[in-house]
């Protein structure tokens, strides 16, 4: 897999050569995030991708749901093979998510923590 970089803004990066993209595993880690960060029915060609964050955060007791719907887009990622381990808490009106995946590029699980 090999993926253009994000800047810390979420923006693509450009002008550097190869240095521009992001391969295997970085690439994978980037990529979850980048699918965690998509809003259900927002992609006008694709709406059932992302996660429903505006209905799941905005209603009480919707945070399985909301769990299930994070673990159900990590698993379908192209290269993630197994979910280790999920964590979600609220934190501050944030919710912070934690995961540990095993992928298709290497023996070592790719671990993350995103606030949305």
């Amino acid at each position: 897999m090999r993926i253009r970089s994000l800047d810390k803004n979420g923006d693509w990066v450009f002008g550097n050569g190869k240095s521009s993209y992001k391969e295997s595993g970085l690439a994978l880690a980037q990529n979850i995030k980048t699918r965690l960060s998509e809003w259900k029915t927002d992609c006008f060609f694709n709406n059932d991708a992302g996660v429903d964050w505006k209905n799941r955060l905005d209603k009480p007791n919707q945070i399985d749901l909301l769990r299930d719907e994070i673990r159900s887009v990590i698993l379908k990622t192209d290269g993630v093979s197994d979910l280790l381990n999920l964590e979600s808490k609220f934190i501050n009106r944030k919710l912070s998510v934690s995961y540990l995946v095993n992928t298709v590029y290497s023996q070592q699980p790719i671990s993350e923590n995103i606030i949305v």
